[in-house]
This record gives structure tokens, C-alpha cells and sequence, in this order.
């Protein structure tokens, strides 16, 4: 799988959601401070933009990429922020902490799935916590069922991504199982998702590449 569609194959990732003041941050700045939030890891406004870069390590390649948020989407009559890349579109919506995300149409090489809804964060439940969601995969004609987990492993930490210094950070690994023929199978660790506070989604831990963030401009 192309880990350069990181993104949604990801599968949940990112997420974010309403805070009301301009911010502009590059590599060579500091972060913003904390803004009070009920959903503060999810800052995302009409107009923001998120750069990216990813590390493939078994090749030395870097890809880069933007999401930015492009809009608002009413789903099944719940508003979503439309976040918009070059290769995917994806929806999000925080509702008092609990972090939403839908993924349409995705597919890769003969598999696909027509929509995923995930809860990929719980920013008030303790280090250690975890939590499930079902995916439905489409192999040819034959439903697969895809079985995500996800754990905090971490909170409150401080991270470094590239020059800047993040605080109030969540760790979250989300690993899968899945079942075939009647029999479940582990599919092990998809990756590990740093959210920091007033930011959302600063780096993404993978198996053979790393996703970071590089700069970002919150409106």
C-alpha cells in the first residue's frame, strides 16, 4: 500500500473542528498558546491549511502534501468540517471531546470501501484507555470485516517536530484485526497519531515511513 496516500489510508487520522482566531505558524516559528476548548484537539476553520511532509524509509523518498479545510458538510444531520487533499477527501466533526471522521471512497487494488466513520480520538479519557471500530472492506464481490483499535498510549507529553516544540501532546496507536473465512487475523500496528492541543495532527508513525507536520495556517 502507497503510504503517500497517508491520509486516508490512515484510515482515521486526523480531525479537526471550530476555533474562532487567525493564526499563522511556519517551521521557524513557536505555536500558538492554549485557547480554551472542549474539542481543542481539533482547531480546524474554513480557509486553514496543514503542509505535510512524509519519510519513506525503505526508499529515502520524501512526498509532501496539503490538507485544507474547505468547507462545511452536513451528514446525517450532523455538521462536518470538509477537509480537502490532492488525494483524498475527508470529513470531521468533535462533539465535547469525542473526535469524528468519515472517509468516502476509498480504494486500492481491488479492494475498496464505500464509507468508514471512525472515532479516532477521546482527548478526556486517561492514558491506556482504548476504544473499537468495524470497517466493512470490499474484496471483489466478498465483505471483509475490519476490526480497528485504538489506545492512548501517551498524554500530556511534549514533542519536538522538526523545529518546533508541541505541549500537551496525545499519543494514539491504532491497530487492526481482520476477520476471514471466519477466522480473525491480526494485522498488527497501522500506525501511532500525535495530536497536540490547538494544532491537531502533528506526526504519524508507520511501519516504513513518517508523516510530520511542517507548517500550518489556522484561520
Amino acid at each position: 500500500m502507497r503510504r503517500n496516500y497517508f491520509w486516508p489510508l490512515a484510515l482515521m487520522i486526523g480531525g479537526l473542528i471550530l476555533w474562532a482566531c487567525k493564526k499563522e505558524v511556519s517551521r521557524e516559528g513557536e505555536p500558538p498558546g492554549t485557547i480554551p476548548s472542549t474539542c481543542g484537539y481539533a482547531p480546524y476553520t474554513n480557509g486553514s491549511t496543514y503542509n505535510y511532509e512524509t519519510y519513506r524509509s525503505e526508499t529515502a523518498d520524501t512526498n509532501f502534501f496539503t490538507v485544507t479545510v474547505t468547507g462545511d458538510s452536513t451528514i446525517n444531520g450532523q455538521s462536518y468540517k470538509k477537509l480537502s487533499s490532492d488525494t483524498a477527501t475527508t470529513y470531521d466533526r468533535c462533539d465535547n471531546g469525542t473526535y469524528h471522521q468519515m472517509v468516502k471512497g476509498l480504494s486500492y487494488m481491488g479492494y475498496s470501501v464505500d464509507s468508514v466513520m471512525s472515532v479516532y480520538l477521546k482527548d478526556f479519557v486517561p492514558a491506556g484507555s482504548s476504544w473499537s471500530d468495524t470497517v466493512t472492506v470490499k474484496d471483489g464481490g466478498v465483505n471483509v470485516n475490519v476490526y480497528l483499535t485504538y489506545t492512548i498510549t501517551q498524554k500530556g507529553i511534549n514533542k519536538r517536530v522538526f523545529d518546533l516544540d508541541y505541549t500537551e501532546v496525545i499519543a494514539v496507536r491504532l491497530t487492526a484485526a481482520a476477520k476471514v473465512l471466519g477466522q480473525t487475523i491480526p494485522l498488527g500496528t497501522l500506525a501511532t497519531n500525535y495530536y497536540a492541543k490547538d494544532i491537531g495532527l502533528i506526526e504519524v508513525d508507520q511501519e516504513a515511513d513518517t508523516t510530520r507536520l511542517r507548517s500550518y495556517n489556522i484561520e
